[in-house]
């Protein structure tokens, strides 16, 4: 296999302290130095760099949960380019972290301590079990493994909640033993890119491939994928075929002034000529909300839910984020509302995925041409939260635009 090409974009005051001229036995690295205060105004240049040297993804130096909070979502979706970074979680240790990260990418095959030793509560079964719910964790950055994780994983084993993780190839080649800890501790684990590329970029022969590489690396059976807007229609050909049973699709309750778009919060079915995949939505998404916010998708998702006669929410959530010093408590908050407050038992997808065919829920059938119809219904807001949460939502959005001073590409 070729030495994939890496272009590391970092900050001109983060490469101050790292060994920028380095070689790596695993990459062949290219650097861009810039202020990240004039990253937007970068594009052109970046896309020249990456034309010129045939880049297969890009690396930051810092995500936009640090410093000055520099969106990379944005500019990444342009580029149309799969990413990692391995900048620091936390805000006083971040250079120290940042530092350890990019020796740990440069290095490779590194073990990472995820061991967890904490007592676990009892599980909620039975008939106090008011439904179910499944978290999940995107898994692609570097500082999300080697200092987000580890706290993720101590508060899921001190509630006995088994999630679902969808880690890119690029940990698993920079953290060699994360999967199988992963495993060992009872949790799923899910492909999610090569490096988090975009899927939708490349024809049919070469998702085939993409995704025979994802799996065969992952050395077990895989049942499910998140290529969350980074799919197509080839896409749920090529991971039914690959026998991958579910994928996920985003479902979120998002704000709106006067309603709120409120995707269906049940499976669908996609019907193939010759075999079929369960496409599973997500409800709620953690990521830059505050949590009046969170327990207010939760509760109006459930609503749903209780409406539709079919008891199972998805909450999408970021290591890196979810997992750092600033966030960790609202992510206990998050699990101990699920668990003790609302009663729900914890799946992993592939286990909720598995007790689909023996549920008595009518569930849709599509074609996977119907996968990317737009299907939201609106509606007026439903719980307490909503008629004095929603306008909020839009102003600390607002706010954290002009706070940020950039513009959206």
């Amino acid at each position: 296999m070729n030495t994939p090409n890496v272009l590391i974009i970092a900050d001109r005051k983060d490469s101050q302290v790292l060994d920028t001229g380095r070689r790596s036995n695993h990459w062949n690295v290219f650097w861009l130095i810039i202020d990240y205060n004039t990253l937007y105004k970068k594009c052109k240049e970046i896309e020249k760099t990456l034309l010129e040297n045939n880049i297969d993804f890009v690396l930051y130096s810092r995500n936009d949960q640090v410093s000055n909070r520099i969106s990379i979502g944005s500019i990444t979706r342009r580029l149309r380019i799969g990413y990692s970074s391995f900048s620091g979680i936390d805000k006083e240790q971040r250079l120290v972290q940042m530092g350890t990260c990019f020796q740990d990418f440069m290095t490779c095959d590194k073990m990472v301590d995820l061991d967890v030793d904490h007592e676990a509560a009892e599980t909620v079964a039975g008939d106090n079990c008011a439904g179910r719910f499944s978290l999940i964790f995107d898994t692609e950055q570097l500082g999300c493994v080697l200092y987000g994780l580890p706290r993720i994983l101590r508060l899921l084993q001190e509630y006995n909640v088994r999630a679902t993780f969808f880690v890119t190839n690029l940990i698993k080649k920079v953290y060699a033993n994360v999967l199988n800890e992963l495993r060992r501790q009872g949790h799923e684990v899910g492909i999610h890119g090569l490096w988090h590329e975009y899927l939708s970029d490349l024809n049919l022969d070469r998702q085939r491939e993409s995704v025979r590489k994802m799996k065969q690396d992952f050395n077990s059976k895989v049942s499910g994928a998140n290529f969350l807007s980074r799919m197509n229609i080839d896409t749920i050909q090529v991971l039914a075929e690959q026998d991958i049973r579910y994928f996920v699709h985003s479902a979120t309750n998002r704000y709106r002034y006067v309603s709120y778009p409120r995707p269906a919060p049940i499976p669908s079915l996609v019907r193939l000529s010759n075999r079929s995949i369960w496409m599973l939505p997500v409800c709620v998404e953690t990521y830059n909300r505050p949590w009046y916010s969170i327990k207010n998708m939760i509760d109006s998702a459930l609503l749903d839910c209780k409406s539709n006669r079919f008891f199972h929410i998805s909450i999408l959530c970021h290591p890196f984020r979810d997992g750092n010093l600033a966030h960790i408590n609202t992510t206990k908050r998050l699990v101990r509302y699920l668990v003790d407050d609302k009663r729900l038992e914890p799946n992993t997808l592939g286990e909720f995925t598995g007790s689909l065919l023996e549920s008595d829920v009518s569930f849709p059938e599509i074609s996977r041409e119907g996968v990317f119809e737009s299907e939201s219904r609106f509606s007026a807001p439903k719980t307490r939260q909503d008629f004095l949460g929603f306008v909020p939502e839009n102003l600390m959005m607002l706010w954290s635009v002009v706070r940020r001073g950039h513009g959206i590409l």
